[in-house]
């Protein structure tokens, strides 16, 4: 809220995260299992997607921003934080 009352003052315009778990298989694509308002939040619904991973789990990953990739004979679960485009940071011509 703070960073929306700067933003409205004429400070930068606020940036929302999103966390977005996702599965799939190699070369075939995927999709979103869930969208979360944090990491934290995703932790019930990852630990439970990556225990039905049919070939367990042969590779695990943590990126400096906190997404989670895991990957299982040819199937991969991930989750990663991406930025919402806001309607201000649209206008401000900042959403990227």
């Amino acid at each position: 809220m703070e960073r929306l009352r700067a933003y409205r003052a004429g400070g930068p315009p606020p940036v929302q995260v999103v966390w977005l778990l996702e599965a799939g298989e190699d070369h075939e694509g995927g999709s979103v299992l869930g969208v979360f308002s944090d990491r934290e939040a995703a932790r019930g619904a990852f630990l439970d997607a990556a225990q039905r991973m049919p070939f367990g789990i042969d590779a695990a990953e943590e990126e400096e921003d906190g997404s989670l990739r895991l990957h299982g004979g040819c199937d991969w679960l991930t989750l990663t934080p991406h930025t919402v485009a806001t309607t201000e940071a649209i206008e401000a011509g900042d959403a990227g």
